[in-house]
């Protein structure tokens, strides 16, 4: 189950599964505006179908630059394409969000290009320009919706982790921040005194009842699975070399940062979930590899099963 077989063939149930999902046309659409400057990510593409395949397409980006992080970084000390599976059937619990490209598919493909360039600067300062794209991509993402600036401060914690926080990497930030703003009102794509608040709509009163309990299902088993396969997997991970601490750090903050937004925020928890099976994904993954036996396939097979369980009942009810 760690092998490259395991990762395509759940990925291969998960695409059929969300393609059948929306021709039974139970999806439900995530309409409104909620940017501050911008429209946000669910008002990008009108039509439906082509909806679903920008949705299937950044997933599947999504997945490739996990690979990348994997082969480039040896993060989880073995040779495993486990995070690929998990994430593939968690993204399949949520069909009716799996669908659509919303600002949640945004924020989790830009939280894991982020992660990528983080990484590349372990110990190295003076890569400024990379800190500068990471923060110009966050704040760029901040006028389509809030959500991507509660993730400011873990990528300037991650700094710190990576051992390049200074003041050139403060700098860097900043101007990162600042430029994505000063670009769009200097073209005048954006007045920023005409700057207005997003209106909210809960998802809660968009959905019905039995679709209220199998969305807060996947996620509440997705938070739980998260933080219970950090606890165990920590243990081992006290013991890793300081680079892997590192970068199983941010990946850790990264994760309660999720679960904490989701918590917080949650008429708009949606928007957090893709970047929450990503991070829950990536630790689950991480706990049966330090823990790898002879039966860890039971606990593999029982988590596959739960999430694709949680999606037939979305498909029949």
């Amino acid at each position: 189950m760690h092998r490259s077989g395991f990762a395509v063939a759940m990925t291969a149930v998960a695409l059929a599964g969300i393609v059948v999902f929306y021709f039974t046309g139970s999806a439900v659409r995530i309409d409104g505006d909620r940017g501050f400057a911008l429209l946000s990510a669910n008002e990008w593409i009108p039509s439906p179908l082509a909806d679903m395949f920008a949705s299937i397409a950044a997933n599947a980006l999504v997945m490739v630059l996990l690979t990348l992080i994997l082969k480039s970084s040896n993060i989880l000390r073995s040779t495993t394409r486990l995070p690929l599976a998990m994430f593939a059937v968690m993204q399949l619990a949520t069909p009716s969000l799996a669908v659509q490209f919303y600002t949640g598919t945004l924020l989790c493909l830009t939280v894991t290009a982020c992660v990528a360039l983080t990484f590349t600067c372990y110990r190295a300062p003076w890569r400024t320009r990379r800190v500068f794209l990471i923060f110009f991509a966050l704040s760029l993402g901040t006028a389509t919706q809030y959500s991507f600036a509660i993730y400011m401060p873990v990528f300037l914690a991650g700094c710190a982790q990576m051992r390049i926080f200074n003041r050139r990497t403060l700098l860097a930030a900043l101007l990162g921040v600042i430029t994505p703003w000063w670009i769009l009102a200097g073209f005048g794509i954006v007045d920023l005194t005409a700057l207005e608040m997003p209106r909210f709509e809960s998802i809660f009163s968009i959905i019905d009842y039995s679709g209220t309990v199998l969305l807060l299902s996947a996620a509440g088993l997705t938070a739980l699975l998260s933080l219970a396969a950090f606890a165990a997997a920590s243990v081992k991970a006290i013991a890793y070399n300081a680079r892997t601490r590192a970068f199983n750090g941010l990946f850790a903050v990264l994760t309660l940062a999720s679960v904490v937004a989701m918590v917080a925020d949650y008429r708009n928890f949606i928007v957090y979930l893709p970047t929450l099976n990503l991070c829950a994904a990536y630790q689950t993954a991480h706990y049966f590899t330090v823990y790898r036996g002879e039966r860890s396939w039971i606990g593999i097979a029982s988590v596959c099963t739960l999430y694709i369980f949680i999606f037939v009942c979305q498909t029949v009810m």
